[in-house]
């Protein structure tokens, strides 16, 4: 089965599958405002353009380096605090995702490629009065075609069988939990774990036991982006954009030069405005954070620092700030960005290549979270999840995928011949 895995964070979307994994802005651009940019390529610096049916008027620029072409200001920035799903904006990113994965398999160009997707969401949109899952569905299952760089891909997410939305703090838990090699690491699959993910729009607290994931936790409106804020609002500048990409690539000694344009005269040394911003949003945003949610410190055995934000703070100021006791609980990820992504896809993974009766129930597991959290704290009281052995972790669940392939063929058959239409 072909795996992907998508993290829709409100500053980077990062994607996941077995060919590759990236991580992109959650902003992209017109094609024609580029266009009338003044550059005679659109397609350049492994950027792509993009174009879906149900938007076929148009076309859109997306990519890892979109600072090339110098428009900031024209920037289709996705962040929303609510009902970003059900924005058009946002519903377009999902399409690109699920398009730049599929371009890594050629097969995608001649025929329906069969997908498992696995989405995170925060706990406050799993609960039973959000629609967000509802929403997720409508989206995700189904066929998916997308016309990249003139050529036509196909996507099927068949049923729900094929969809899988998880907490998205569980992917962390899950990507420590079990190894490349989906072993089981037992120090994370049976402890006690607090999660603090520092994403773009916000900061998720939340935790873990035994992998079984907590119906509580924290959910803050003050990630990295009010960090840019400040230093925007420090340095005068209206591009959160390149400031950003500013964060994202300092030199080989830390320091931050800010470039408002092409004109390397105009570049400023800004690394004391941002180090001040870092130090005080590592103290007094982030700390409080951790003995506010974490007030019985013997409770947890360790408090995973995950997201694209957690390599921006300022470790020795926490820890001045929080105490030596509270900062030896903290495990810092190496590439927290992709800490979640990779989780998600061991977990579709392992949802679909496990083979005995006990093991399933980490099939079960996930797909008890992935509808809502009405039940959670009956699903809290069952017997500890069992893990699969090493011996059986690799072993296909050959009855089900049988079936699966079964109801593909099926499927396939419907749409032979298919073919949407592109407007020129």
């Amino acid at each position: 089965m072909n795996i992907f895995a998508i993290d829709l964070g409100n500053k980077r979307i990062k994607m996941k599958s077995e060919k590759g994994e990236y991580s992109y802005p959650s902003s992209y651009l017109n094609a024609e405002q580029v266009a009338t940019g003044g550059l005679g390529s659109e397609s350049v610096e492994q950027n792509f353009v993009f174009k879906i049916p149900q938007d076929a008027k148009n076309s859109f620029i997306w990519g890892p380096n979109l600072e090339v072409y110098n428009l900031p200001e024209r920037m289709i920035d996705t962040y929303a605090r609510s009902g970003r799903m059900k924005q058009k904006k946002a519903i377009r990113i999902l399409e690109f995702a699920l398009g730049r994965l599929a371009m890594d398999y050629p097969e995608a160009y001649e025929s329906p490629l069969v997908v498992h997707l696995t989405l995170g969401l925060s706990i406050t949109d799993m609960h039973e009065e959000s629609d967000t899952i509802d929403v997720l569905k409508k989206l995700a299952i189904g066929q998916h075609q997308i016309l990249i760089d003139g050529r036509v891909l196909t996507i099927i997410i068949p049923t729900e069988e094929f969809l899988s939305i998880i907490p998205q703090y569980m992917g962390t838990v899950l990507n420590l939990a079990f190894d490349e090699e989906y072993q089981r690491n037992q120090r994370f699959s049976d402890g006690k774990i607090g999660v603090i993910d520092i994403g773009g729009g916000t900061i998720l607290i939340n935790r873990s036991v035994g992998l079984n994931p907590s119906p509580n936790g924290d959910e803050r409106f003050e990630g990295i982006q009010n960090l840019i804020k400040e230093i925007g609002r420090r340095i005068n500048s209206t591009k959160p954009f390149l400031i950003e990409q500013m964060l994202r690539s300092a030199d080989d000694k830390g320091n931050y030069n800010y470039r408002p344009n092409s004109n390397r005269q105009d570049s400023r040394d800004i690394t004391s405005v941002v180090r001040g911003e870092i130090e005080r949003y590592t103290r007094f945003t982030v700390a409080p954070l951790v003995t506010e949610n974490f007030p019985d410190i013997e409770e947890i055995d360790f408090i995973v620092v995950t997201g694209g934000g957690a390599s921006l703070l300022a470790k020795e100021a926490l820890k001045d700030e929080i105490g030596e006791e509270y900062f030896e609980r903290l495990f810092f990820l190496n590439e927290s960005e992709f800490a979640n992504v990779r989780g998600f896809y061991k977990g579709g993974y392992l949802k679909w290549h496990i083979s005995n009766d006990d093991s399933l129930q980490i099939k079960n597991s996930l797909e008890k979270v992935q509808t809502s959290l009405t039940n959670f704290e009956a699903f809290q009281d069952e017997k500890e999840l069992v893990i699969p052995s090493n011996e059986t972790i690799n072993t296909l669940r050959s009855q089900e995928v049988l079936e699966a392939q079964k109801k593909l063929q099926a499927l396939e058959s419907e749409i032979e011949g298919i073919k949407l239409e592109f407007e020129d």
